[in-house]
């Protein structure tokens, strides 16, 4: 099973990189750096920090394929649209807001325990780790995000900031309400479930 994923893994890198290419064959140069550099680093990252010793020493392989199974998710919410998801005629994209939410805010907390675990060498209390991903999310997730879509589009001219059935401002409201809602969702998971992931994940 471990097996089959890693290949659908590294067939998702394989096609980031031939739609980067036809990117930059169609000259939006932009978008062929986010498909060629930025997601291929972005995928390989974890399993690259895993070979670090004091974290395959501690931590299993069970904590690297559920870091790249959010990779997975975050990349297929965030490369649906662009690629023609956001032609279907419901808004699919609060939805993905909301996935998003739920899966970068249990992310955050899983890093801000093994970055301070790391420094501090104690446990860490769960409402610390909650209160930590809750606010960065919140922070680069919902306040954030909208503000650098609208901004990548004056800059690069892309088409982030839009939507095609919708007015914009409201699509934006949405967006926040639902990447908000996934936000407290994932703080909860953390909250009731933190104690019997770390003990899966445990060497």
């Amino acid at each position: 099973m471990r097996k089959t994923f890693k290949l659908i893994y590294n067939l998702f890198i394989l096609i980031m990189l031939i739609i980067g290419i036809i990117k930059l064959v169609q000259k939006e140069y932009y978008l062929a750096f986010i498909w060629i550099i930025f997601t291929p680093i972005i995928m390989i990252l974890p399993r690259n920090l895993y070979k670090i010793n004091w974290i395959n020493h501690k931590y299993n392989k069970k904590l690297l394929d559920l870091f790249e199974i959010f990779i997975l998710i975050l990349l297929f919410t965030g490369a649906g649209l662009p690629l023609g998801l956001k032609y279907l005629p419901f808004d699919i994209d609060s939805y993905f807001h909301f996935l998003n939410g739920v899966s970068l805010t249990i992310l955050f907390g899983i890093v801000y325990y093994i970055i301070k675990n790391r420094i501090t060498g104690r446990e860490i209390n769960k409402r610390e780790i909650v209160l930590f991903a809750f606010i960065s999310y919140i922070i680069f997730g919902v306040i954030l995000w909208e503000k650098f879509q609208y901004y990548n589009d004056q800059i690069f001219g892309t088409k982030m900031f839009f939507d095609y059935f919708q007015d914009v401002n409201y699509d934006s409201m949405l967006d926040q309400i639902f990447g908000s809602l996934g936000n407290i969702f994932g703080s909860i998971l953390i909250y009731f479930n933190f104690d019997n992931w770390l003990n899966k994940w445990r060497a």
